[in-house]
Formats: C-alpha cells, sequence, structure tokens
C-alpha cells in the first residue's frame, strides 16, 4: 500500500474548492509523510469549468463539466463542494454506494439525509467525513464525535451563522440599522446578494439539525425546527440591550429535558458575562455543556474558503488513513440501531412548552394614553409577570418605541400572548418578542 497513490476527485471548483486544492498542493511532501502515500488530484467536475481559470491545476488533472465522465474516473475518495441538492446527493450517493471515501461540505443534504448516509456508509463499508459542513474550520463535530463521546451532552449552544454575527455586531457597535448593515456585509463578501438563507436562520437551523444528532443521537428535520431570523431586529433594539447590559445574537440551541431533547433558532438577547456575548464579527462559536465536563467553548472562523479548506482536508487526510486501514470511521453507536430504538425529536409542539426563558418584549406605537394599561391587561390573562419597564425620550411620538422585560415564561405561553399583542390598533410594527439568556 505504501507504493501506490490515493486518487481524489473534487466536485466543485468555486472558491472552497479551489483552496482545497492549493492546500493539498501546498502541503503535498508533509501529507505523504505524514500518510505515507501521496495523494493525487485525478478528476474536478464544475458545470463551468470552461470558464474558469484552470492553470491551478496540473495537466494530468482531468477537468470536466460531465458528471458521467467525473464518475468514470477512477478515485478513491471523492470530494463534494458543489452544494445545494443536486448533482450533490448524486455524487454523495455513488460514492458511498461504491464503497469509497466521501468528503462533503453539504449542511442542507447532511440535515436532511445524515441518517441514510450514515446507513450508506455502513451497508457499503464506504467512509463519510462532513467536517465542513458545520462552523467552517471549527473542528465542533469531530470533538462530538469522539473527545466528548464519553460524556452525556445535556446542551449545546452556537453562532453558527458568520454572516448574521457580523451584521449583528455592526449593529451594536455602529447604531446603525439591519438594512444599511447588510449592505455592507455584502460589500465585503460576508453575505450573499441573496442573502435570505443567512438572515432568515435557515442555515444556522441546518447546522443545529447536524450538532443535534451527533450531540444526541436523534434526528429533527429541519423545517420542523422553529426558527426566528434576523430581519426585525433594529438598532432601538441595542440601544435598550445595551442598558440592560445585554447583547444580541442569533443563537442555535439543542438542550436535554429529560428524555425529550428541545431545539430552536432565534435571536437571543445575551447577557455581556456570558462567552458567547464577546464573539464578534464573522466568528463562529459552540458552546457544549456535558454532565460532567461542564461548559467548553469552541470559536473560530466559520466560513471561507482557507478555514473551510483546513477541514475538507482533515477528512481526506484521515479519509486516506482509513484506505489503509491505519484508522477507523467513527460511526456514532446510534447509527447502528434500527429508527425506532433512537426516535426523531419529538413534534416542536410538545417540545416548546418545556423552554422557559425570561423575554425581551419590544413594541413600536402611535403615543396615546391607555397603551401600558392594554399590553398589561394581556400579559395578566396569560399569567405573565412583568419584570421592568423602559422608555427613553423620543422624538417621533407617532413611532414611539418601548421595552418590557418579562419574568421567566414558557416559550408557548409568550408567544400566544405575543399573537394577541400584535392585533392591538396602537402598533406600527409587530411587536417583538426575545428570549433573554442570563446564565
Amino acid at each position: 500500500m505504501s507504493e501506490r497513490e490515493i486518487r481524489v476527485a473534487i466536485a466543485g471548483f468555486g472558491t472552497v474548492g479551489q483552496a482545497v486544492i492549493r492546500l493539498l498542493r501546498e502541503e503535498a511532501s508533509r501529507y505523504r509523510e505524514e500518510i505515507g502515500v501521496p495523494l493525487r488530484l485525478a478528476v474536478v467536475l464544475d458545470r463551468s469549468i470552461r470558464r474558469k481559470d484552470t492553470r491551478l491545476l496540473d495537466s494530468s488533472v482531468v477537468m470536466t463539466d460531465s458528471l458521467d465522465q467525473f464518475f468514470q474516473t477512477p478515485a478513491d475518495i471523492v470530494v463534494e463542494l458543489i452544494g445545494g441538492h443536486e448533482p450533490a446527493d448524486s455524487i454523495i450517493t455513488a460514492g458511498l454506494q461504491q464503497g469509497k471515501a466521501v468528503v462533503t461540505a453539504n449542511k442542507l443534504l447532511l440535515a436532511q439525509h445524515a441518517r441514510r448516509y450514515f446507513q450508506l456508509a455502513r451497508d457499503h463499508n464506504a467512509y463519510l467525513g462532513f467536517e465542513a459542513a458545520v462552523a467552517g474550520g471549527i473542528p465542533i463535530l469531530r470533538v462530538l464525535r469522539r473527545a466528548l463521546f464519553a460524556d452525556r451532552i445535556v446542551r449545546l449552544r452556537g453562532i453558527l451563522n458568520g454572516t448574521c454575527n457580523f451584521i449583528l455586531s455592526e449593529m451594536s457597535q455602529s447604531g446603525r440599522d439591519f438594512q444599511d448593515v447588510l449592505k455592507e456585509a455584502q460589500a465585503r463578501g460576508y453575505a450573499e446578494a441573496d442573502p435570505w438563507l443567512d438572515i432568515s436562520g435557515r442555515d444556522t437551523t441546518d447546522k443545529l439539525s447536524i450538532l443535534s444528532l451527533l450531540a444526541f443521537g436523534k434526528t429533527s428535520q429541519p423545517e420542523k425546527i422553529p426558527t426566528l431570523g434576523i430581519q426585525a431586529i433594529s438598532f432601538v433594539d441595542f440601544l435598550y440591550a445595551n442598558k440592560l447590559d445585554y447583547t444580541i445574537k442569533l443563537l442555535g440551541v439543542a438542550q436535554r429535558n429529560g428524555d425529550e431533547i428541545t431545539l430552536r433558532v432565534s435571536p437571543f438577547l445575551t447577557h455581556r458575562r456570558l462567552p458567547l456575548a464577546a464573539i464578534g464579527g464573522a466568528l463562529n462559536a459552540v458552546e457544549v455543556t456535558g454532565n460532567k465536563l461542564g461548559s467548553a467553548m469552541f470559536t473560530g472562523r466559520g466560513a471561507g474558503g482557507d478555514p473551510t479548506a483546513v477541514s475538507v482536508v482533515a477528512d481526506i487526510l484521515n479519509a486516506a488513513l482509513w484506505k489503509q486501514e491505519a484508522a477507523p470511521f467513527y460511526l456514532q453507536p446510534v447509527f447502528h440501531r434500527d429508527s425506532a430504538e433512537s426516535p426523531d425529536t419529538a413534534d416542536p409542539a410538545t417540545t416548546e412548552s418545556t423552554e422557559v426563558y425570561p423575554f425581551f418584549l419590544r413594541f413600536f406605537v402611535k403615543d396615546r394614553t391607555g397603551i401600558i394599561a392594554e399590553v398589561a391587561s394581556i400579559l395578566a390573562r396569560h399569567q405573565i409577570n412583568i419584570n421592568s419597564l423602559w422608555q427613553e425620550p423620543w422624538p417621533d411620538l407617532s413611532n414611539l418605541p418601548f421595552v418590557i422585560t418579562i419574568e421567566p415564561t414558557l416559550f408557548s405561553t409568550m408567544q400566544r400572548a405575543l399573537a394577541e399583542l400584535s392585533q392591538l390598533e396602537f402598533n406600527r410594527v409587530p411587536p417583538l418578542a426575545l428570549p433573554m439568556l442570563n446564565e
């Protein structure tokens, strides 16, 4: 085996694909020494390969826009970096069915089909590496699958989207509003021309689903995870959050409550003494709490070509060792059980009733008498207790903000009250309720 080479096929010649190829070239001699065999790039698939600068590729590399030619080119490790549904799913599925090592950064497909992929890997003695699918260069999946496997994870919460973290950090520091900072994020390359997946929270939801599966061994379809994006956040929210000694972060939270796992993606008011509150800019962070370990924080660059390439190439190197039977492929025990023994997470309609948080409740209203009395009356009917009321002087009485903080309340109770509060005629925009983290 030490005399042969290991052939690598890469689907996707974009930012990450090119960064992976550069890293494989730059560190080729070191990688050969470490794993005992040379890695050779055999084929690159890209739908627009003919329009791209391919000087990075050696003349021996097959460059193609044909899926058939990609499949027909002999390879030991298949790396899927195209993203989206197809042909990514076909590439991953075919590679696993052929007993190959497959490496992917596709969070969308893993969130939806992780169980199927792991079953294919088991059935066909294949390898599946997906470290780059969550938090880019932070090796959080490897930590959950190996380093923390001995402990019982009770909670995960994290900043899983660098675009949203950049926007919220800039809003907090500059006092600018959402749309203005979003344009800057797009100009800097932190946000796509169509930023919906990021700002809606759906990207975070996909990543939370993967993290939860590895931490708790239970499947949750991303579309069933309650998700609130950051579009409704205003600079006013930061004005009041700062006065309360909080900041605002978009978090994915997965928590064990007995035999039940609750998952949620939402902007959270996060107390400044908490480590997550200090994670600024486009960084990602994941806080893992174990029954014995307590809390541990993992942070770093969660996107971009180079950080993501580090995770992808780490999987390629592990796959190369696996091909030589020098390293095992770590399958969680849950993936060896029948699905009946490891049920999906319960429906959110039943699980959200166990979540209890204090809340930050923000209004923009047409000023008139009796507003506070009407709000208090609705909250009282739902047996929700007010903690404090905040109203700063404001020049525009036709669009007047104020904030009420709420004592710890069931999430479901708060949502029912919010639906009723949204019907009040003095609202200029729907009121916003954000959960608060202070421990």
